[in-house]
């Protein structure tokens, strides 16, 4: 499996800054993957991402919660690849 250059993993990704950091490094041609507590804002803002012709993966993520933080971690790199950012 072919992994692009970059990949980033962006926590608060659904909504805000969060969200805009996300879609600024999709333009740049990252990969990126999109954590927030809400599916739902993370299923959008991975979406928006992709619309941008990058990767994204949205991941469902409390961050206060570090076997879940380990777990997005490791799914993110077995999805898009290593993480740059």
């Amino acid at each position: 499996m072919a992994f692009p250059t970059r990949v980033a993993l962006i926590t608060g990704g659904g909504r805000g800054i969060g969200r805009e950091i996300a879609l600024a490094l999709a333009r740049e041609g990252c990969a990126v993957a999109v954590a927030a507590r809400s599916r739902e804002a993370v299923e959008a803002a991975a979406a928006a991402a992709r619309r941008l012709g990058v990767e994204a993966w949205p991941v469902a993520l409390d961050v206060t919660d570090s076997v879940a933080v380990a777990r997005a971690v490791a799914e993110t790199v077995e999805t898009l690849g290593p993480v740059d950012v």
